[in-house]
């Protein structure tokens, strides 16, 4: 379901594929990042970050990490986001929609490890309290607030 002015879907899908495992897509979100950042007058480094998910729906062939989000009634997979305060990405993680997100969250903020200097916070809506605001202030140093 590619525009017309795209090659065939299949040329597309292997430089997808190939930039995704170079790490070519996550260096070029980084340098996009840093530039926007720069030209904003921030740091290249985010002090605060700000986590959410969001459950997205599969096909009836559904694939790996495939469940069903029992709060938004949705039968899929969840994308769980970190931003910057400016809502350039920082971090994405992608599984199943019947993971808690008080439970996946710590896998998606690992991803900030050792990336980020200036980060000291996280800002988080109510799925996120429990144990998770202790776990993530004891393995990274960083306070996890819940609005």
């Amino acid at each position: 379901m590619l525009p017309n002015d795209f090659a065939p879907w299949n040329t597309v899908y292997f430089y997808y594929s190939k930039w995704k495992n170079e790490g070519l897509i996550e260096e070029l979100n980084e340098v996009l990042r840093n530039y926007i950042r720069k030209k904003a007058g921030k740091e290249n480094s985010p002090s605060i970050g700000i986590i959410d998910s969001r459950s997205v729906k599969t096909t009836r062939l559904g694939g790996r990490d495939r469940g069903i989000d029992g709060g938004k009634k949705v039968k899929g997979r969840k994308q769980h986001i970190i931003t910057d305060t400016m809502g350039l990405l920082l971090a994405v993680v992608v599984h199943a929609a019947n993971i808690h997100d008080s439970q996946s969250a710590f896998t998606v903020i690992e991803e900030l490890k050792y990336r980020f200097s200036r980060l000291r916070k996280i800002v988080a809506d109510g799925g996120y309290r429990g144990d998770l605001v202790e776990k993530v202030k004891q393995a990274f140093g960083w306070t996890l607030q819940v609005v």
